[in-house]
C-alpha cells in the first residue's frame, strides 16, 4: 500500500490536473464522482482516493465560490 505522503501527493495531482480544465469541468467531474462514476481524469485511481479527490475538489469549490459570490459557473 502506498504511504501517506505518495497517496497525498496522487490526490494533489488529479485535484491539480482537474482545476486546470475551468470550473464547470470541476463541477462536471464533482457530479461524476458524487454518482459514483470514473471521469477520464479519475480513472485508474482507486475507490478510496477517488473519493478524496472529491472531498478536495469540494472543498476548492466553496472557496472558489465564496470569493465569487456564488457558483458563477455551475452548469445546472
Amino acid at each position: 500500500m502506498p504511504d501517506h505522503t505518495e497517496l497525498t501527493t496522487r490526490i494533489d495531482a488529479a485535484v491539480a490536473r482537474i482545476c486546470d480544465l475551468g470550473c464547470s469541468r470541476v463541477y462536471g467531474t464533482i457530479a461524476e464522482l458524487e454518482l459514483g462514476r470514473e471521469t477520464e481524469e479519475t480513472r485508474g485511481l482507486p475507490t478510496a482516493v477517488r473519493r478524496r479527490v472529491l472531498q478536495e475538489l469540494k472543498a476548492v469549490m466553496a472557496v472558489y465560490d465564496a470569493r465569487e459570490g456564488g457558483p458563477t459557473c455551475k452548469t445546472e
